[in-house]
Order: structure tokens, then sequence, then C-alpha cells
């Protein structure tokens, strides 16, 4: 070998080393590439679950986790299903699908096929071909096609919230472990998100019942009328459940009937789902509703409620009871129907309703709820009970001061008036004879008007329909157009004695006879008395006005005059021009037959 072969051996020596330079330095660049990667997806990955973390709203948590999601995996489209009480998918939450794109689609997934199979068995999984698993079910109508899936549950604790759902990745490939890998950590993540999105929310909405059921006792045992209140929890109610229409039904007065006592709908200036519809018809829809009658037989879905005891969470369009059509007619869908008080004694039922379309009531809510409507219930039955004993006080105050009326004072004035009886027959003076004749007989009318206010006091007041008290408030309500408060005395068992039919007529003679005085008399005083006695009752108005003219003829006067004979009694005026006029109208007190 020659000198001049040496350098050429010698580039052969050194070719060798430069090639496996460049294929190691090719794979350390490719590693710090995937290094790379790995950082950058990492920090995605904590950039998320910084980005889920903040904020404790439930439903924005929701949106922005199935954003997220889809982002930090690079898919197309993704979405995100709740799973409801029952197993059954109840929400379904859609990412990077168009307006027009949704608008198309029959109906969302409802956990049917592959969704359906990671509610059964939530485990990740991840697909080349949709299709192509024996579990697909294909596509609702109109919904886009899609072929690569990864599917990955959301885990709060031990029990299973929803599912993360991502189809089709950006670039066109397939989804690889570290996808499946970055939303299985994404999911645990989210979880405990979730979780203290939940807690917050039932935090909010324990501090809204305790601040309810304090406002309502408070305005109960501060003497508020029980209406006011029941509006009151009904408000409340509806707020606490987030619904559109609060209806408070109480048993009615026929047997097996609940009368509608209080109805709540927003106003029109709300945001609720379904304010601005509502809102509008509110008014006139509350007046058509309130005081409704429904059956709550144990067959209907109030009398299940009522009767049962327990609460019912439904659709309005799984029933077709009568009593409870408009409610479907507004266009309501989710309901609740809550006892009105404890299981064992429901003073009725609280229904609860949302607008068609939107989520159904939650289960944890309902434990909420009711114990709100059973306190509220108790704090009524207690106010009631404490009305009804303020009232039997005042009764007992008024029976009291009628016996001291009757046992003092009209004993004493009567023992006067005999004793100045008796005086009377040794005056030798006429004149001072006839002045205690005039003292006696007004201590005898004092004795009478005394005796009306003792029938007066041992009434209890609030029963309108008894003839004393409707005459009372006829004379009360003429004080203010006469300009002074008419003398009213009345004899005898007016309530007991005189029937139905009379008394309506006499209510009615008494209402034109103050009528004409008010209009015609020009008076400064007027006595009503009303006297039952032997099976009359009579009925006279005295004024001392200017009387009636001379060839007056009013249709009052002859409608009065009417009356008594249709009742089988008569009626006198006797009147004096400047002088004034008195009305004696008389009548049996109970009609014939």
């Amino acid at each position: 070998m020659s000198d001049g072969d040496h350098p050429a051996i010698d580039q052969d020596r050194l070719s060798l080393p430069e090639v496996r330079l460049d294929d190691l330095l090719d794979e350390v660049r490719s590693r710090l590439t995937e290094i790379s990667t790995i950082q950058e997806r990492i920090r995605t990955l904590l950039e998320a679950v910084v980005s889920i973390g903040e904020g404790l709203e439930l439903d924005p948590l929701l949106l922005r986790i199935t954003e997220t999601a889809t982002s930090l995996v690079n898919a197309r489209y993704g979405a995100l299903g709740v799973i409801g009480p029952d197993g059954e998918m109840s929400r379904f939450i859609p990412v990077g699908l168009r307006p027009d794109e949704i608008s198309r689609i029959d109906h969302w997934p409802r956990g049917e096929g592959l969704l359906g199979l990671l509610i059964k068995e939530p485990e990740p999984l991840r697909l080349a071909d949709v299709s192509s698993h024996p579990e697909s079910a294909g596509f609702p109508k109109g919904h886009p096609a899609m072929r690569t899936f990864l599917g990955v549950p959301i885990r709060i604790r031990d029990r299973v919230f929803g599912n993360l759902y991502m189809t089709d990745k950006r670039d066109g490939g397939q989804f690889t472990g570290d996808d499946e890998l970055l939303l299985r950590a994404l999911a645990t993540a989210a979880g405990t998100a979730i979780e203290n999105a939940q807690l917050f929310a039932q935090t909010q909405s324990r501090e809204t019942w305790l601040d309810a059921s304090g406002q309502i006792t408070t305005r109960l045992l501060s003497g508020a009328p029980p209406e006011e209140v029941l509006r009151l929890v009904a408000r409340r109610a509806r707020l606490m459940a987030h619904a559109d229409i609060a209806v408070i039904a109480m048993p009615g007065e026929e047997a097996g009937t609940l009368t509608v006592r209080v109805w709540d709908a927003p106003e029109e200036e709300d945001d609720s789902p379904a304010g601005a519809a509502l809102g509008r018809r509110n008014a006139s829809l509350a007046a058509g509703v309130r005081g409704a009658t429904l059956t709550c037989a144990p067959d209907t879905l109030l009398g299940r409620v009522y009767l049962g005891g327990r609460a019912v969470r439904t659709d309005i369009s799984e029933h077709c009871d009568p009593d409870i059509e408009f409610l479907a007619k507004l266009g309501l869908g989710p309901i609740l129907v809550l006892p009105f008080g404890p299981p064992e004694g429901a003073r009725g039922v609280l229904l609860l309703a949302r607008a068609a379309g939107q989520e159904e009531f939650q289960s944890g809510w309902m434990g909420m709820l009711g114990s709100f409507a059973d306190q509220a219930a108790v704090a009524l039955e207690l106010a009631e009970a404490r009305l009804d004993s303020e009232r039997l006080s005042v009764l007992e105050d008024r029976d009291r001061i009628a016996r001291d009326l009757h046992d003092t004072v009209i004993q004493r004035l009567y023992a006067t008036a005999i004793t100045l009886m008796g005086t009377v027959r040794r005056i030798d003076d006429g004149a001072s004879a006839h002045r205690v004749e005039n003292a006696v007989t007004d201590l005898d009318d004092t004795i009478r008007q005394i005796r009306s206010t003792i029938f007066a006091l041992q009434s209890s007041g609030e029963d309108s329909s008894w003839l004393r008290s409707r005459v009372l408030d006829l004379v009360n309500t003429a004080t203010e157009p006469l300009g002074f408060a008419p003398r009213l005395l009345t004899q005898g068992p007016v309530d007991t004695t005189v029937d139905e039919t009379t008394g309506e007529h006499l209510v009615a003679v008494l209402r034109e006879l103050l009528s004409n005085v008010t209009r015609h008399a020009h008076a400064t005083s007027v006595d009503v008395e009303v006297t039952v006695a032997d099976g009359l009752v009579v009925l006279r108005v005295a004024d001392d006005g200017i009387g009636l003219p001379e060839g007056t003829h009013r249709s009052g006067l002859r409608n009065i005059a009417s009356r008594a004979e249709e009742l089988g009694g008569s009626t006198e005026i006797d009147s004096t021009p400047g002088s004034g006029t008195v009305v004696r109208w008389s009548v049996p007190a109970r009609t014939a037959g």
C-alpha cells in the first residue's frame, strides 16, 4: 500500500461516526420536540384545571368544562351529558355546533347507544370509528356525522355525575392514549369543581330557606293576615326553586276538593324563562285561577300528594287531570307538588312549575322545599291559633262588659227610676212632677239603649249575616253622608226571631229610608229603632228634617209600602212640613210557609 492511499482510508473512517452523530442529533431534536409538546399539553391541562376551578355557578361551570375539554384534546365537537337520579341523561350540553346545525337536529341524544353504554359502564371509551362499534345506535335526524370518539366519565367521589363526549379531532387524526389521559385528568378536576359548585348552591339555598322561614315566622307572629303570608310563602318558594309558577291550594268547602288560595307568577319585567310570556297574562289569569276548585281524589296527582303526604316530581305532559290542564295551556312542563304541612296532617298542597323544555326540579331540593313548606304551614297554624285566642279574649271581654251593664248599670238605673216614680206622687207642684216624669222617661229610654248595646256586645260582631250586624253596618255607613251619627236602638231577639227573607226586606227598607233622609230631609238627627215582639218586627225611622211637602209622590216610599204588603205587614208615615218625618214599617218576623 502506498502513501497515497492513506487519505481515502481516513475519509472512510470519519464518515461512519458522522452519520451516527446526525441520527443521534435528529433523535435528540425529536425527543426535545416531544418533551416540548408534552410540556405544552401539561401546561394547557394546568390552565384548564385552573379555569374550571374559577367560579361557583353550576351552569356556567358545566359549559366551561365542556369548552375546555374540547380545546384540550383538539376535538371539533364536544358535549357533557349529566346523568339524572333515574340513571337517564337529564341534560346535554354541546360545544362546536353552529346555531343552524343545532336547529336541524331533531332532538338531543337521550342516552342510547354508545352514550348509554358509558352511562351503564362508566369507563373511558376510545374509538377510531363510531359506526363500527356494536352498541352504536346512529345519530338523531339532522345531527352532523361524526367518526372518531373519546368518552370519559366525570365522578364525584364514588358517584358518576356525567360523561364527557369528544368527537372528530381537528387534524383529522384519531384520539390517542395521551388524549385519553389528559381528558381523564381534566374529568377528575371537573368532578371536584362540580362538587364545590353543588355545595355552594346548597349553602345558598339553605341560607335562602332560613331567611324565607324567618321572614314568614316574623310576619305571622307580628299579626299579618294569613292570606298575605300565604302570598309570601308562594313567592319565596317560587324564587328558591327557580320556578315560573307557584300555587297554594287548601281544602275547599266541598269534601274531596282543594281551593286555590294563592297564585304567584313572575312580573312582566322578570327574567325567568317564562317571565315575558307569563308576566303579560299574570293579572287576568291569576284572577281567574285564584279561588278555583280542584279535585283531590286519591287517583289524581293532587290527591296523591295531599292524601299520601309525599312529594311528586314529574312533567305536566304525563298527567291528564282536568283540574291542572290550565298549567299545560300556559306552556308549562316540569312540576313539583309538595304537601303543605306535615305528611300526617297536610293543610293543602304547594305546586311549583317551570316552562316546558326547562330542566326538571332537582331531587335534592325536594327535602329543602318540603321542610320549608312544613315549617310555613306549622307557623300559619300557630298564627291562626293565636288569632283565635285573641278573638276569644275579645269575646270574653265583650261578654263581661255586657254582664256588668246588665247586672250593675241597668239594675241601678231601674232602681233609680222606680224611686223617682214613687216620689212623683208626693210632689204637689205639677211642673216639678212633670220634670221628674220626664227624667223617668229618659231613664227608661237609656235602659233600652243599654240593652241594645248588650245585644250587640253579645254577638261576635264578625258574622255579617246576622241582622243586627247588618243594620249596624247600614247605620254606620250613613254617618258620613249625613254628617252625624244616627241613634240606633234594637230591642228583642232580632237575630234569632227574624227569618232571612224578612231580614232582607228590612235591610232594603232601612237602606232606602236612610238614603231619603240623606238626600231630602236636611235633618240634624235621626233615630233608628228595630223592635221584635209578639211575632212582629217593627222598623221605625224618625228624623227632624223638613218633612214631606204636600203632594209628594216618591217611588222609594211606594217600594217600601209594597214590601210591607208582600210580607203581610203595613207602613205608616207621619210627616209635618218643617217638623220631620216618622216612618213605621211593621211586618211578621217570619214569612208564611
